[in-house]
């Protein structure tokens, strides 16, 4: 399933983190696009990210001690 996630931030070392540590996670199976854009107004800096990705809708393991 495509999906999308959407990150906002001031600092843009912190929007590039946010990022990194997102694709990194098990249910992206893959990126398909990134869209960004930056905003400046009176001063104030402004990033935003949208992350365009394919779900991994692998099964999900059982956890054993659920049944217990």
């Amino acid at each position: 399933m495509t999906k999308v996630k959407i990150y906002d931030n001031q600092q843009l070392a912190e929007l590039e983190k946010n990022i990194n540590e997102f694709l990194k996670k098990e249910e992206v199976k893959q990126l398909i696009d990134v869209k960004f854009t930056a905003i400046s107004k009176d001063g104030l800096d402004k990033f935003t990210a949208l992350i365009i990705y394919q779900e991994d809708i692998r099964p999900v393991k059982e956890d054993p001690q659920m049944y217990e």
